[in-house]
């Protein structure tokens, strides 16, 4: 593609093998957060560094794979949803959270996912890519 050079592309079994993995993860975190942050009471390094993946997640998720609006609602992850939206009432998360989601959008609208989706619709009857 004009976005990455071939030897990081990401072959069809691998990339599902992937996206299995976060929902393996996400399930994981699910169970073992201890809240109202990921490690307890208190906000640690693991809320900074692990932030800015959820926000990735947040956006690529539903709009490639095709996951419910993952860390805005309740079913899937009822506790990650509610550490994320208690991140989101400080200023500096919800700064962050823009700036990722303006990088990502910008990106979105040259058409650098574009691949990857046709890549999805066109395996959806072999692989499994939505987790709820």
């Amino acid at each position: 593609t004009p976005f990455f050079p071939a030897w990081r592309a990401m072959d069809t079994p691998t990339r599902a093998a992937k996206i299995a993995e976060i929902h393996k993860q996400l399930s994981w975190l699910e169970a073992n957060l201890k809240g109202p942050y990921l490690a307890g009471a208190a906000i640690s390094l693991a809320d900074f560094t692990w932030f800015p993946t959820a926000v990735f997640m947040e956006f690529m998720l539903p709009r490639v794979f095709g996951w419910p609006n993952v860390f805005h609602e309740h079913d899937a992850y009822p506790r990650l949803t509610a550490w994320f939206q208690h991140l989101l009432r400080d200023d500096d998360f919800v700064a962050v959270r823009q700036d990722i989601i303006e990088h990502f959008s910008s990106t979105w609208e040259g058409g650098q996912f574009a691949p990857i989706i046709e890549e999805v619709n066109r395996t959806r009857d072999q692989y499994q890519w939505t987790f709820h």
